[in-house]
């Protein structure tokens, strides 16, 4: 039988997980749907619209169409040349969503630079750069499609941003009706896991009254001793206290000692410095500790570099 103690338990259960996944849904997710659709139009044009589309984009950080044309039969693997200051940059451009720019293209790309005498080269893709290609980049630029999107969306016709909007909308709409009814399911369920008040605390009868006993003060030295302050417990104790309390901090997936004096912490997109700070915070409680350096690694996906932070100096 529902039960007031009981309902009320579920509605708060499925408010809070209704309300922070409406949240995320309607911020990020819902710019993620524009993103891939904007990616998939881009993708269905032809290689030289899309190619002038870039080029236009650049056009913000100084660079000029300087040859438009490709080399006749090299196709999406031709150069396009670019000038800026007097200095000629080549451009290469890679339209589908599933690319992906490994180190032997990057390589291919540096030695056309170095061949043509060229300032630089950038290479561009709608798709997705893998880690060793940024990490041996040779000093070309490497575009993905997360970074060109928002270069080339201020181009788009408003017609096709109303058409990408809508539809995120729609689908973000429908995931939200589908996330609140599993909310309400889910909050049903731990509220019948969860104990009501009634049932944690029944009233006392006449038959459970307890009965008067005398008072016996226990002596002082048999009193509770408090618990042992961070500092009288083990290094491993507080090692592992360090990675539970800054595994559920905000902004933080998982932390984790790398080595003994490194603790690694997988961040959030949405991480930000004011939570970056609340690791120190917690890390500097102990003074065995408290000078571990942090290896801030970035979600990912993510362009961020790897950070390492020391909270407190030795």
């Amino acid at each position: 039988m529902l039960t007031v103690p009981f309902v009320t338990t579920a509605l708060v259960i499925a408010v809070l997980v209704g309300s922070a996944l409406t949240v995320w849904l309607w911020t990020a997710r819902r710019q993620q749907l524009v993103t891939a659709g904007g990616l998939r139009a881009l993708a269905a044009m032809r290689w030289r619209e899309f190619s002038r589309f870039v080029i236009e984009a650049l056009q913000a950080q100084g660079f000029e169409a300087s040859r438009i044309a490709p080399d006749a039969g090299r196709g999406q693997e031709a150069d396009l040349l670019l000038n800026r200051d007097g200095q000629t940059w080549l451009l290469s451009c890679k339209q589908g969503v599933n690319y992906r720019i490994d180190s032997g293209m990057v390589d291919e790309l540096a030695r056309a630079v170095r061949g043509s005498n060229a300032r630089g080269g950038i290479l561009a893709t709608l798709g997705r750069i893998a880690p060793e290609a940024r990490t041996h980049n040779q000093g070309i630029e490497l575009l993905d499609g997360a970074t060109l999107w928002p270069l080339i969306d201020p181009l788009l016709p408003p017609s096709l941003h109303r058409e990408l909007t809508d539809r995120a909308r729609a689908q973000t709409m429908r995931t939200i009706a589908l996330g609140w009814v599993g909310a309400i399911v889910l909050g049903m369920g731990l509220a019948t896991l969860l104990p009501t008040a009634s049932e944690a605390a029944p009233e006392p009868t006449m038959a459970d009254a307890p009965v008067a006993t005398p008072v016996i003060e226990p002596p002082a030295a048999a009193t509770a001793t408090p618990e042992a302050p961070v500092e009288q417990r083990s290094e491993q104790e507080q090692r592992v206290e360090i990675e539970r309390s800054v595994s559920v901090l905000p902004g933080v997936e998982h932390a984790s000692w790398a080595t003994r004096s490194t603790l690694l912490v997988q961040l959030l997109p949405n991480a930000s410095e004011a939570q970056i700070d609340a690791i120190c915070t917690v890390v500097e409680r102990s003074v065995a500790l408290g000078a571990s350096r942090l290896q801030l690694q970035p979600a990912a996906g993510s362009d961020s570099p790897v950070r390492f932070v020391q909270c407190r100096a030795f």
